[in-house]
């Protein structure tokens, strides 16, 4: 039953067959209906060739079963199609004309960077470079976008390290959910007066992690080495929040869950954006304009 019917090749036969024509008119070769019935194929009698099926025997292991089968033939159909990030018309700074960019970057043309992932080391690469070249174009304030759901201690520490050693002035916003290292980013990192959070933020902030093996020598450093990085980290954000160092100490044990104005209560923010994001208009330098100005407190103003 685990047979296949495939027809030999056709150019193969039809050369056997001009062959075979070609040889009938010569004397002393065989005639061209020997030959044909050598390669298994007959004239038809309107003139045409007639060619023979064969039949190839496959191993057990190389057929598949029709569910198989189908399941692939489901698989293949199946497309994926990945979200492409929308591109702007910007003109970017020192150039005439204007161009499509992918809109991340457009928002870099104005010192504003979006943090949409776990910090980890590339995360952090990536953040410290881009951070350090707007630094370096003027002293105009960085404004960070946070959406992240935490991350690595170290390279957390690098780029809060980054942003407190740029000359440019800097501001957070939350937007989503700051989690762990990433409600720590948002509170430390950001410049007292220009720490702010969407309505419905989720923001949440505790102890570092971690886990070790070997040697109970060896467990021993690893765990005193969590316990000074953790006592540092509870001073940065004691600085942060205004709150006394035992208070900042006990309440993060555990996960202390806040929502925007739990967080102002707390000292991890300053505002919360109620208002809607203002239109984006057309400016004479190419790009959007926006102005978060507030009447009461700090001005929100991106400077784009």
């Amino acid at each position: 039953e685990n047979i296949f019917l495939v027809e030999e090749d056709l150019e193969t036969d039809l050369q056997v067959w001009r062959g075979a024509m070609n040889a009938s008119s010569l004397s002393g070769v065989k005639p061209a209906g020997s030959l044909l019935h050598q390669r298994g194929a007959s004239p038809a009698g309107n003139g045409s060739l007639h060619l023979p099926q064969r039949r190839l025997v496959l191993p057990q292991t190389q057929l598949a079963k029709p569910e198989q089968r189908t399941t692939s033939q489901t698989a293949r159909k199946t497309v994926t199609n990945a979200v492409s990030v929308p591109k702007v018309l910007v003109r970017p700074p020192g150039q005439r004309q204007s161009e499509w960019v992918d809109l991340w970057e457009a928002y870099t043309y104005n010192k504003v960077v979006f943090i949409k992932e776990a910090v980890t080391e590339d995360v952090a690469n990536n953040m410290i470079a881009l951070s350090l070249y707007l630094d370096s174009l003027d002293q105009k304030r960085v404004y960070y976008w946070l959406n992240c759901p935490g991350g690595e201690v170290v390279p957390t520490l690098a780029l809060y390290d980054t942003m407190q050693y740029m000359r440019s002035p800097t501001a957070t916003v939350c937007y989503g959910l700051c989690l762990g290292m990433g409600g720590f980013l948002l509170t430390a990192g950001g410049e007292k007066g220009y720490r702010y959070a969407m309505p419905h933020s989720i923001l949440m902030m505790h102890h570092p992690s971690g886990a070790s093996r070997g040697q109970a020598s060896e467990m021993q450093i690893e765990a005193r080495e969590l316990v000074r990085i953790r006592d540092y980290l509870t001073l940065l954000t004691s600085n942060a929040t205004g709150q006394p160092y035992d208070r900042v100490i006990r309440e993060l044990s555990r996960n202390k869950w806040m929502d925007s104005k739990e967080a102002i209560e707390y000292g991890m923010i300053d505002k919360v954006l109620h208002t809607p994001m203002p239109k984006m208009t057309g400016a004479a330098g190419g790009g959007p304009t926006f102005n978060f100005s507030r009447a009461d407190g700090p001005d929100f103003d991106t400077g784009l």
